[in-house]
């Protein structure tokens, strides 16, 4: 299997980490190869210095800051490859990381139009990959293997579902195409819903080897631009909504245990949306949201929950904080 790949990295103000990731794709041991920067919108001077160091070696593409989803998605629309694979301008790859992916295409034939791999952390004290710290959910067995539980694991964003990273993601064209490219209402968990659909077209593979360097450094360094946002509890929440909503219609003609799940999350978000609310005295708006969680998923805890936010919204406000301290402390232990 020798198909071309193009290799699309979007980035914004990272100048001197962008490069690395370039050179990380240039120096894979599968040489025939794109790759396809999309500067969106930085004002680090990202387009000289790239040009001055790759030249030619790569295609570079500025637009306006409107977020990753946008600059992928040009990049999608730019790329000449017969195969697509992402990677975050603050991320790496190991030499061969091509390579063994196309290895698990090939031992896999047409079943699986996707292939990921296993990651380490960059500027993290963590030394455990995804693929270990997810093993309690999902266990990857063997060297390379098929992986059936995908569209369950991807409704979660974090936990067991971050072992699908983007950055460790390559998957033929045609059907990254056919996905119609990421939702750009999305700002934070668009990765994760975008190979959702991607993988209600096809199966996806993986290889057992850390072949990813994925870059935890804080947060606030990592979300900039339209995404700063995001350590906001309604941003969090608004996103999640709309991720799960779209996945909801979406899942029609999947098994009853992805909607399931599905429903599960949402009532989660609708529960977290009754916190906020109590929490700003919105007690109307909070009915209606642990109501909405009720008919999703009508578990004890969201019973009593919904009987305190009807019957006494002040004693609903209390017992949400006591619980919320009681996490906090636990995590502290």
């Amino acid at each position: 299997m020798n198909s071309k790949v193009s290799v699309i990295i979007p980035t914004y103000n990272r100048a001197a980490k962008v490069r690395s990731a370039i050179e990380s794709v240039l120096a894979q041991t599968f040489s025939d190869l794109e790759v396809i920067v999309v500067d969106d919108g930085s004002s680090d001077g990202t387009g000289r210095i790239l040009e001055e160091i790759f030249g030619d070696r790569i295609r570079y593409y500025p637009q306006a800051n409107q977020g990753a989803s946008v600059a992928r998605n040009k990049g999608i629309a730019e790329a000449r490859g017969d195969w697509i694979a992402f990677l975050d301008s603050d991320d790496q790859w190991e030499m061969d990381k091509l390579e063994w992916q196309f290895k698990a295409l090939e031992r896999f034939g047409p079943q699986c139009g996707g292939c990921y791999t296993d990651t380490r952390f960059l500027n993290h004290p963590e030394r455990r990959t995804m693929f270990q710290l997810a093993e309690e959910s999902y266990r990857h067995e063997g060297a390379m293997g098929v992986n059936t539980d995908v569209l369950k694991l991807l409704v979660r964003p974090g936990g067991a579902g971050m072992v699908i990273c983007l950055s460790s993601f390559l998957a033929r064209a045609d059907v990254v195409r056919g996905t119609g490219g990421f939702d750009l209402k999305l700002l934070y968990s668009q990765d994760s819903e975008f190979m959702f659909r991607l993988a209600m077209l096809t199966g996806f593979c993986y290889v057992n080897r850390p072949l990813v360097w994925f870059d935890r450094s804080p947060a606030e360094i990592r979300h900039v631009g339209v995404s700063s946002n995001w350590n906001k509890l309604d941003f969090f929440l608004q996103d999640s909504q709309l991720r799960l909503e779209g996945l909801l219609r979406l899942s029609e003609g999947l098994p009853r245990k992805i909607r399931k799940v599905i429903r599960e999350r949402l009532c989660l978000v609708h529960s977290g949306w009754a916190n906020w609310y109590l929490e700003t005295g919105q007690y109307g708006k909070a009915r209606e949201a642990v109501s909405k969680a009720a008919q999703l998923d009508l578990t004890f805890n969201i019973a009593v929950k919904w009987l305190l936010t009807w019957m006494s919204p002040r004693l609903a406000r209390r017992a949400v904080r006591h619980h919320q301290e009681r996490k906090d402390s636990s995590r502290i232990v």
